[in-house]
């Protein structure tokens, strides 16, 4: 028997189906398309699969979706979701109704993206999570975003401060106690959530630990004491580096509820505030290594030389590459890759042992260039 359907007045084909002693309406542009909704729905419906989706939008699927399942995440997971759900998922799906949302719905909303690669991939994982949680909950019966396939974004990899780099920090903080804290991040390894809250009780001079017992996240720039990120209590050595700069410190702050990486308040940073800590401290950087480069010039080519902008080198640099260049420290000094997880305070070992290996290869490398360069002399 022929396939049989009603042409609406708009064009659309429709065809009525019965589910479940319910006659339900299905709908398409093309015979063949709505042919294969009818033998698919049948199907499930002989097999007692067909979800009931009562209207339910994308829109109100995601913001249920988002309270049940995401609420107990931290903040920062939280925050990403949400960003995904807010920015791209809701204004561009959220008023279609979640048993009509199609692949060519999701990939023209991630075309969208395509100058964005790593907000392109939490886009879609965000959205494909939600999918499979409306499968679940018999809401559809099949993941329209499974047959969906993104190139994974490759982070640009991070370099570790160069040494001409750290220099420059250690001649600042020596005479600024503002960025001895960059500083003191850069030989600890620390977090800036874990920065922010750390007191002076925290730090036993005596034993040359620190301890590590709580972290901030900030909410609407306001910091919220937390757990640590892996909810891990760790003691971590004071380096001879700064060991006599931190006993300085805290025996001028004879209070011990005082906070290490204080705003000028003595409260915890605000967000805004530990940001504008590292603007400062790479301003006073910049400014001792403009100098430096100015006087070079003139040294070499005279007082009247013309200084060009263009012929200034800057130093910039981020927190997470302090808290990298610790890592490579680690493995310099041969510091065991277990041994460092715990320093670093990572929950899985995956990212210091992509670090070590990379660091590994280098070192490899380096090997070999001094082997080659012996033998051509």
């Amino acid at each position: 028997m022929a396939f049989t359907y009603t042409i609406r007045k708009d064009g659309r084909l429709m065809k009525r189906v019965s589910v479940n002693g319910k006659l339900k309406t299905i709908y398409s542009n093309n015979p063949k398309d709505l042919e294969k909704q009818y033998i698919e729905l049948k199907h499930l419906s002989n097999k007692g699969m067909v979800a009931e989706d009562n209207g339910i939008t994308i829109k109100d699927w995601t913001n249920r979706w988002f309270d049940v399942y995401k609420s107990d995440k931290e903040q920062a997971t939280k925050n990403m979701y949400s960003d995904a759900i807010k920015l791209y998922i809701i204004p561009e799906l959220g008023n279609i109704k979640i048993k009509n949302i199609k692949e060519n719905d999701l990939t023209s909303m991630l075309n969208k993206l395509n100058s964005k690669p790593r907000q392109k991939e939490i886009v879609f994982l965000t959205i494909k999570q939600i999918l499979d949680k409306a499968v679940d909950n018999d809401l559809i019966y099949k993941n329209v975003a499974n047959k969906i396939k993104i190139k994974k974004h490759k982070a640009i990899e991070k370099s570790p401060l160069t040494d001409l780099e750290i220099s420059y920090l250690k001649q600042v903080a020596d005479k600024d106690e503002r960025s001895f804290s960059i500083l003191f991040m850069l030989y600890t390894g620390l977090r800036r959530e874990e920065i922010a809250p750390l007191k002076y009780e925290d730090i036993d001079i005596n034993n040359k630990l620190i301890t590590i017992n709580k972290a901030v996240h900030w909410e609407k720039n306001q910091p919220v004491i937390k757990k640590t990120k892996n909810e891990n209590i760790r003691k971590i050595p004071i380096l001879d580096i700064v060991f006599d700069k931190i006993k300085e410190l805290k025996e001028k702050h004879k209070d011990s509820d005082l906070f290490v990486c204080a705003a000028k308040s003595k409260k915890i940073m605000s967000e805004t505030s530990i940001r504008r800590l590292l603007e400062h401290t790479l301003y006073q950087i910049n400014q001792l290594y403009k100098q430096d480069q100015i006087d070079t010039l003139k040294s070499v080519s005279g007082d009247n030389v013309e200084i060009r902008p263009e012929n200034i080198k800057t130093i910039k640099f981020t927190y997470h590459q302090l808290r990298h260049t610790y890592v490579c420290m680690l493995h310099k000094a041969g510091i065991p890759v277990k041994e460092a997880q715990y320093l670093t305070g990572h929950k899985t070992l995956n990212v210091l042992l992509n670090i070590y290996t990379h660091l590994d290869d280098e070192d490899k490398q380096n090997a070999t260039n001094k082997l080659n360069s012996l033998l051509k002399t």
